[in-house]
């Protein structure tokens, strides 16, 4: 049994293993005392796995959904845009390395889409006028604009995928415009 207290790191042993054992690992109580430092590290760890090319396809997608996971553990310490920042950058990856895909959450590209759409909180228009003038604006609606635009900014590498006819790509696309335009 691998035991961890907070603050000494993930166990060496743990961050050897492989998805399988981690993915065990995740379902114990023992996670749910972990501070963001282990989720940032597991985070890591397992985008730099899924970029390995000497790991099977199969094996580099497990390592894209621990990544995903560790996010979702990194979420109690952010704001929901952080988390959909973070969540965005590991998705676009994957669709970008694996293909969109349907059957996969992870890469259903409209279903990413729709999520930052939602996580924006509020209409392009008002976003394009706060946007004007950032570089006077208080410090709370630079970082606000600044969150936008770390959850759009994983979409750039994906615009070839948005296909035309989409409302959801059409309206991303839009969004996507205003990315130059943020602190």
């Amino acid at each position: 049994m691998i035991v961890s207290t907070p603050g000494d790191g993930i166990p060496e042993r743990l961050l050897a293993s492989s998805p399988a054992e981690l993915e065990r690992y995740l379902l114990t109580p023992a996670v749910e005392a972990w501070p963001l430092e282990h989720w940032v590290q597991l985070r890591v760890l397992a985008v730099g796995r899924m970029q390995s090319p000497a790991l099977t396809r199969e094996t580099r997608l497990r390592w894209g959904r621990l990544a995903l996971s560790a996010v979702s553990g990194m979420a109690r310490s952010q704001t929901p845009q952080q988390t959909m920042a973070d969540s965005a950058r590991v998705r676009a990856s994957m669709i970008l390395e694996f293909g969109v895909s349907d059957s996969d959450a992870a890469r259903d590209l409209p279903a990413l889409c729709s999520e930052i759409l939602r996580n924006v909180g509020v209409s392009l228009e008002a976003a394009e006028r706060l946007a004007e003038d950032w570089r006077t604006a208080p410090r709370e609606r630079m970082l606000w604009l600044r969150r936008i635009k770390n959850m759009l900014t994983p979409l750039l590498p994906l615009h070839a995928l948005l296909k035309e006819g989409d409302p959801v790509f059409q309206e991303t696309r839009a969004w996507m415009k205003l990315i130059p335009h943020l602190p």
